[in-house]
Parts: structure tokens; C-alpha cells; sequence
């Protein structure tokens, strides 16, 4: 059988877009699939053909080296010929097993490198110029050995022009939802659900919280995903200061299957991330998961946010750092159960036509074809 080895040294086993839509698609697909990652506050219990999991412990910063000679090994010793790697800092392994292995490696480019590594500070100053460019340099002669590079996002080909490796996008749309029937919660929700960060409008979020609470609304705020312990001090205190206790919950991490019930229990999602480089450009995966289950949405005012609600009329732009312009507009929709229910089915049509991950698995099962083929 066609054996593949998927590794993650930054991502949880059960990441969305690593487990649940591509390990299992190749599973699904007759490829025999390992996949090496982090641990999660889930264990993994399913049973899928053609699929093992095999989770490591998280280690601090200083010995992530550790991990990373962990998985050169586990790469470098399998008999697959694949090898699927989702991290930068993997990609020297890669490289390496590349050119000295004989691995057909294929690099998942999630992130907007550049932008990343631009935004990032150490000891709280930039990373200067000569050393950005010499990473960015490096990161192009390492891509272009590999295999395949797969994008999360069209518009990181921009950046790779000029390297000559097969280069193919495979976007993280949600699985295709049969229409939910679920009961909405009694209180109206407001939903988020994804990485915890200040730039991800985390304490935007409560503060629109504040708001609605004064201005006498009821509702309920659940914030899902690992919330860092600095920012869950913050909750904590202004929950405590602002009598936030029974509206906002931080609810922690949840596996897909339990994440999308919260969605389709919900009446709005929000989505206030920050105008970083990263995200201006970069649609949130959140966005599309909402469109499955039928829920309105408010998101940022980006041109790329802005001409996605214009060409699916699902949700609603505001200036993600208001909050009292969030609020106003959270308050108009909270007020018109049609104009909600009138946004959250044309956004189900436009993931039954358009934003599945059936018409994007299709690419992925395909690039491995060719990749076999080649060999």
C-alpha cells in the first residue's frame, strides 16, 4: 500500500485541517497514513482505516530541537515515501530528507511566511532586515527541492513566483453540512472559535461583551479554543469587574464534530481580527464554518472580507478594533431575527455551491497521484 507520513511540531493531532480534512481524505482515498503531531486535550479513540496516530508531548522553546530530531528520525527511518510536513521550522528536515533520503516531501504552507516572520519581535524589538532577508532567501532554495508546496491561500503563490516546484492550492473549507436542525440556544449566542490572541480581537470580544450588558441586551459570548494564561487572567478580571460571569464563557478547546453543534446552536459568529499583515489578506477559515451551519457573521472591514459579504450577502463588516461600532451592528441583527436568518441561508448556498472541502480534496488527491506517478 502507499504509505504517507504526515508531521506537525507546532499543531495538535486533531487540527482541522491536518487530521480531519487531509489525513482522513488520504486515508479515505487508499493511502496508508501516519501522522505525527502534538498532543490535544483530546485523546485520539476513532477507528479509520488506513489511519494511526501517534502524538508527541509539547516541550518548551528551548528543547523544540529535541522534538525536531525526533521526527528527522521517525521521517528518516519510515518506509513511506511521502512525506507531508505543515510547520516552517520542519522544513530543513524536509530539505534534508529530500535531497540525502530520497523522500518525496511536500511542504503545507499555512501561514503567510513573510508576513509572519515580519510581525514576529524578539526581545521585543523587530527582526532586522538582513536577517529576514536571508530566511526568506532560505526558505525559497529549501522549497524549491521539494516536491510539492500545497497553499492554504491563493495569494501566498505570490511570493514563490519564482520557485519552479509543483505548486497547488488546497484552501480550508468545511466539510459539505447537510442543513442542521439543531435548536438555537434560548439566549441569543454570539460565537468564536480559533486561535486566542489580542490581534485575533480577544479583548475586543469582551468589551463588546460590557457593552451589550449595559445597554441591557441578553446573550450569552462563548469563546472557544486554548486561551494563553495571560489573556485568561484578563478574562477573569474583567468578568469579575463588569459582572460578565453567567454572558461569557471561555469554553477551551473542542474537537470539529463538537465545535460545529456549538455553531449551529448559535445566532451570530464573529470573526475581529486585527489589520495585521497575516490577516489582511487571508480569509478566515471561521467564515466558511459559519457559512455551513446558516449563521450570520461580523467580520472585519478588509477589501478581501469586504468583497466576500458583497459576493455572498452572509455577513456583516465593521472595524474590528470598535467595539462600539461591533456592538451597534451585533444589536441591529440581535433586533431582526429575518435579516439573520436572510444572511445565514445565503451563506449555506454559497457552501453548498462553492465553500466545501469536497471541491478542494479533490486537488490534494490529485497532487498525490502525481506525485506517485513520478516516483
Amino acid at each position: 500500500m502507499k504509505q504517507v507520513l504526515i508531521m506537525s511540531s507546532v499543531h495538535p493531532w486533531n487540527d482541522t485541517r491536518i487530521f480531519h480534512r487531509e489525513a482522513i481524505s488520504l486515508a479515505n482515498a487508499g493511502y496508508e497514513v501516519t501522522l505525527y503531531a502534538m498532543e490535544s486535550n483530546r485523546t485520539y479513540h476513532h477507528e479509520i482505516s488506513n489511519l494511526t496516530v501517534k502524538t508527541l508531548s509539547k516541550t518548551s522553546k528551548r528543547k523544540r530541537f529535541q522534538t525536531w530530531w525526533t521526527f528527522f528520525n521517525i521521517a528518516r527511518k519510515s518506509s513511506a515515501s511521502i512525506i507531508h510536513l505543515h510547520d516552517p521550522e520542519l522544513l530543513p528536515l524536509g530539505y534534508i530528507l529530500q535531497i540525502f533520503h530520497k523522500k518525496q516531501v511536500v511542504f503545507d504552507m499555512h501561514e503567510d511566511f513573510p508576513a509572519v516572520l515580519k510581525s514576529k519581535k524578539i526581545a521585543r524589538y523587530p527582526i532586522a532586515k538582513p536577517f529576514l532577508h536571508l530566511a526568506t532567501y532560505l526558505e525559497k532554495r529549501m522549497l524549491q527541492k521539494v516536491s510539492a508546496i500545497v497553499f492554504a491561500e491563493a495569494y501566498y503563490k505570490e511570493n514563490y513566483r519564482d520557485v519552479s516546484t509543483v505548486q497547488v492550492d488546497v484552501y480550508n473549507y468545511p466539510f459539505l453540512q447537510q442543513p442542521v436542525s439543531t435548536e438555537k440556544y434560548e439566549i441569543p449566542t454570539l460565537i468564536y472559535a480559533g486561535a486566542i490572541h489580542e490581534i485575533r480581537g480577544f479583548k475586543e470580544m469582551l468589551e463588546v461583551a460590557r457593552l451589550l450588558k449595559k445597554t441591557g441586551y441578553t446573550f450569552q459570548l462563548l469563546i472557544i479554543g486554548q486561551v494563553p494564561a495571560r489573556l485568561e487572567t484578563y478574562a477573569t478580571n474583567f468578568q469579575r469587574k463588569y459582572d460578565l460571569e453567567q454572558e461569557v464563557t471561555l469554553v477551551g478547546r473542542l474537537d470539529l464534530s463538537e465545535l460545529v453543534m456549538y455553531y449551529a446552536k448559535s445566532h451570530i459568529g464573529l470573526a475581529l481580527l486585527h489589520p495585521v499583515d497575516n490577516y489582511l489578506r487571508s480569509l478566515p477559515t471561521k467564515i466558511f464554518e459559519y457559512m455551513s451551519v446558516s449563521l450570520p457573521y461580523i467580520l472585519s472591514d478588509f477589501e478581501v472580507y469586504r468583497e466576500l459579504v458583497k459576493k455572498t450577502a452572509s455577513g456583516i463588516v465593521v472595524d474590528a478594533q470598535k467595539p462600539q461600532e461591533i456592538t451597534k451592528q451585533i444589536q441591529l441583527l440581535l433586533n431582526n431575527p429575518e435579516r439573520q436568518k436572510y444572511l445565514g441561508d445565503n451563506g449555506y448556498i454559497h457552501h453548498q455551491t462553492m465553500f466545501n472541502w469536497s471541491t478542494q480534496e479533490r486537488r490534494l488527491i490529485e497532487l498525490y497521484q502525481s506525485i506517485w506517478e513520478e516516483k
